[in-house]
């Protein structure tokens, strides 16, 4: 018995250092997994709704504290840029600062202007230091140069020369945009609001309406965009159409719903096509419509050019 355990228990060095390299392992692997799995499941207890609104709590007081400190570091940051009609002529350094003028470029307007300095038109903003190109670009719409001063100054000056030499009358506000002329079918609403008029609401209502149309058939349809009721014709002159091509509505194959979506079309009047299409299987023509009572000359004259019955589109 003695000779039996001197062997089981008695090894040499190198299998003692085996055995505890494997106890090692073993240990360390069964350490591993523990701390794994049952961190997950603690972790997913302990974060409770009570948790993520005091964490969302504490989250919002630290942005309310760096949006502090940002202001009083930045303050020029925190101008809200204002775009409006200006004439570099008569307006003030408050109103240049809220254009996107920088503080220092507003007092060169202000000093060019003290010492007798006129822009007697917008590209001549163009020489003001600090004026870059894509800033002159953004700025442009919106420069309108009251000549009624330039004239006082200028008839002054002629005085005091002996100049009577009658000078033309020019109208009181002159649009650095007055030539524009733009495709009513591809323009964008950077493109539109070039025009005195149409900012930045007005130019989006016009996209927004050609796309629920499918596409302009005629100028005057600016007319029936929310917002362009009441503007003058002199707007209407700046947009021309280089084609009437419009999407167009298969009316022998198109829902109910997709069809109520035009402009022109109310929901009964959608319904009420769409069953007399499936009265009569099939429309060939436009004048068939005018056997639906919901629809007028008016309506019908209107919704043509976007409808087709091509059975094969």
């Amino acid at each position: 018995m003695k000779k039996r355990k001197r062997i089981v228990f008695f090894l040499t060095g190198e299998q003692w250092v085996g055995l505890a390299l494997l106890v090692l392992l073993v240990l360390g692997t069964l350490i591993a997994v523990k701390r794994l799995q049952p961190r997950d499941e603690v972790e997913e207890n302990w974060v409770n709704d009570s948790t993520k609104v005091e964490f969302a709590a504490y989250q919002e007081k630290q942005d309310s504290i760096r949006k502090s400190q940002w202001k009083k570091t930045y303050k020029r940051d925190t101008i809200a840029i204002r775009m409006q009609m200006f004439d570099p002529n008569t307006v003030d350094s408050n109103t240049l600062v809220h254009l996107g003028f920088k503080p220092w470029q507003a007092k060169n307007l202000l000093k060019y202007r003290a010492k007798g300095g006129k822009y007697r038109k917008a590209e001549d903003l163009k020489r003001l230091y600090g004026m870059t190109d894509s800033m002159y670009q953004i700025l442009q719409p919106y420069i309108c140069i009251e000549l009624e001063h330039l004239e006082v100054d200028s008839s002054a000056n002629d005085s005091l020369r002996g100049d009577t030499t009658r000078h033309d009358t020019m109208p009181r506000w002159q649009h650095v945009k007055k030539d524009t002329i733009l495709n009513l079918r591809t323009a964008d609403t950077t493109e539109l609001k070039m025009i005195r008029g149409i900012g930045s609401y007005r130019a989006k209502q016009i996209v927004r309406y050609r796309e629920a149309l499918g596409g302009f058939v005629r100028v005057e349809q600016l007319l029936e965009v929310e917002g362009m009721e009441n503007v003058p014709d002199s707007v209407l002159k700046h947009f021309v159409l280089d084609t009437t091509d419009v999407k167009q509505l298969n009316i022998n194959s198109i829902g109910v719903r997709q069809l109520s979506k035009h402009p022109y079309l109310r929901f009964e009047e959608a319904k009420a096509i769409y069953e007399f299409r499936r009265k009569k299987i099939r429309l060939d023509s436009l004048g068939q419509l005018n056997e639906l009572e919901c629809l007028s000359d008016e309506a019908i004259k209107r919704i043509a050019p976007y409808l087709n019955f091509d059975k094969n589109r």
